[in-house]
Formats: structure tokens, C-alpha cells, sequence
């Protein structure tokens, strides 16, 4: 028994020692916004995905490490989910706090952008490497039914990410198509709408259109294209309506183009029209939040962190 205390303790001793190398770290993950899709399926959880195509955009999930224990957003404890599961499989040792202009359940895809940011705390602990980080963090969302590509076009994706073959990173494949800087995205809630539930209702006419609008979108993939077909995509699942209608007419002609990514209304505009469009949709909806597509891979800065706390 006595060997087996002085195991566990040395054990202890090494989990509290990683920790405390990583409390104080601070990184950001992006958040993403599935234009048009549908849903590939395998019998392993990591060959299972998407394939589609979104807007990968900033700022996202800040997340700071800290002592104690759990997992946080907004001061809120997160309890249930992939990112929790997470958490709790790998073997705690260190809070993780997370901040973001966003909300859960709406259409920001924060169970795969939380997800990584949990699974990508354990790899700067040194317990696990960074593709089984992100490999996790898919599988996770694929078993809780959260997502299928969100994962993916995070990890490998930036701009207006392409989902060309399905499954978690390292699997998977992404083409990032840049998008040009004057461009920003502007988002406001109409609601929540679980990825589960999403796939329940509407499955058929998913696979239906989000096949259509994916085959012409690789005929010419660019921002213009991609924005006509996820409003098309969006009216076959009819997430759009009257009331919709009504918010985006007013602006309309200061846009590149808009959809509804579940219950996220997505409204793409120069920088310069930025401002007035925000107003308008204002009067309408109570939130308007501006961000920008992203412009790198992020992880090449996640990845500068260890060396960086080394030297």
C-alpha cells in the first residue's frame, strides 16, 4: 500500500508541476461559421465529418489558464459537453477560463472552439501531443453530437475555410481561401438551435442542398460564390423568414452578401459600411457583433508558446 501512496504522489507532484507551467497562459481560438454543408458519416468517430465550407473568424475564445479547477465561460462553469469531457478524461489539474463575443447553442461553433481551447491546454501541459489535442477535440464533438467540421476548419483552416475531405486534423483536408481585409463580419442571435437538433429536422434537405450548393461552389470557390450559396443553403432549411427578410432589407445594398448559420445571422460588408449597418440591424436586434475573417493559421502562435516559456 505504501508503494502505491508514494506513486500516486510522485504522480501528483509531476501533474502539479505541469500545471504550474502553463498557469498564466493566455491564447485565442477562433470561432467558425458553416455557410452550406453536409454531414459524411463513419463508423469511427474520427472519420467521420463534413464537407462544406465557412467563414473561420476573430476574435474568438480567449482562454487563460489559471490554479484550481475547471472549466469556464463568462464566469460560468461549464459542466456538460465536449469541452467539459474533455477536461475530465485528460485529468484536470488547472482551470481554464474562457471569454468570447459569442454565445452557445446559436451558430458560433463554441463547442468545437472550446473543445480545442481545452484539449490544447492539456498539449501545453505536456500531456498530450497537439494532433491527438485536436483529434480529441473532433472526436468529442462528433460522439456529443455538437459538430461534424467545425473542428477541422478551425484547426487547419483561416479566411473562408474549404472542407475537401471529412474527418478530424490529421485526417481530414481544408483549403483556406484569404479574404481581403476591408471585409468584416457582422453577426447578431435570432435564437439557439442544437447542431442535434439541426440534423434531426432537417437531414434530408441538408444532404440535398448542401450537396447542390457544394458541387458548384468547386467549380469557382470565392467569397462572392460562397455567400449566394449559403443563402440559398439557408432558405432550403428555411431558416430564413419574414422577420429575417425585414432586418436585412434595409442594408442590403451595403452588403457582400448574408446567410443564417442556425440561429447566427451572418451579414458580410466592407469595413467602411460596417458602422451603418450595425445601426441598422440595431433597431432590430439588441446585439450586433463585428468580426473580422481570419487572416492566419493561429496555431503558429500556440505553437511559439512553449518555446517562448522556456527561454
Amino acid at each position: 500500500m505504501s508503494r502505491v501512496r508514494q506513486r500516486d504522489s510522485k504522480d501528483e507532484r509531476i501533474s502539479a508541476s505541469r500545471s504550474s507551467c502553463i498557469s498564466g497562459l493566455v491564447f485565442e481560438v477562433p470561432l467558425h461559421l458553416t455557410g452550406f454543408f453536409y454531414p459524411v458519416f463513419h463508423e469511427r468517430a474520427e472519420h467521420t465529418g463534413s464537407l462544406g465550407a465557412g467563414l473561420v473568424i476573430e476574435p474568438g475564445l480567449k482562454c487563460v489558464v489559471d490554479e484550481g479547477e475547471g472549466v469556464w465561460f463568462g464566469g460560468e462553469k461549464i459542466d456538460s459537453g465536449p469541452a467539459a469531457h474533455i477536461y475530465a478524461e485528460l485529468g484536470r489539474g488547472f482551470s481554464i477560463n474562457l471569454t468570447g463575443s459569442c454565445i452557445p447553442g446559436a451558430g458560433y461553433a463554441f463547442s468545437a472552439s472550446s473543445s480545442i481551447a481545452v484539449a490544447a491546454c492539456f498539449a501545453l501541459a505536456g500531456r498530450i501531443n497537439t494532433l491527438d489535442a485536436a483529434l480529441k477535440a473532433h472526436v468529442s464533438e462528433v460522439k456529443h453530437g455538437t459538430g461534424l467540421g467545425d473542428v477541422l476548419s478551425i484547426w487547419d483552416g483561416f479566411g473562408l475555410a474549404l472542407r475537401k475531405s471529412p474527418g478530424a486534423p490529421g485526417i481530414g483536408e481544408v483549403e483556406s481561401i484569404k479574404i481581403n481585409e476591408e471585409v468584416v463580419v457582422l453577426t447578431s442571435e435570432l435564437g439557439k438551435l442544437p447542431t442535434r437538433d439541426l440534423l434531426s429536422i432537417h437531414l434530408e434537405k441538408i444532404i440535398e442542398a448542401g450537396k447542390k450548393a457544394y458541387r458548384l461552389f468547386l467549380e469557382n470557390p470565392n467569397l462572392e460564390l460562397f455567400l449566394t450559396l449559403s443563402n440559398s443553403f439557408s432558405r432550403a432549411l428555411g431558416l430564413v423568414d419574414e422577420k429575417v427578410e425585414e432586418i436585412v432589407k434595409p442594408v442590403s445594398s451595403m452588403l457582400l452578401g448574408w446567410y443564417v448559420k442556425k440561429r447566427v445571422l451572418v451579414l458580410v460588408a466592407e469595413r467602411r459600411d460596417a458602422a451603418e449597418v450595425a445601426k441598422n440591424i440595431g433597431s432590430y436586434l439588441p446585439v450586433v457583433r463585428v468580426f473580422r475573417p481570419g487572416e492566419v493559421e493561429w496555431r503558429r502562435y500556440l505553437e511559439t508558446i512553449p518555446a517562448t516559456r522556456r527561454s
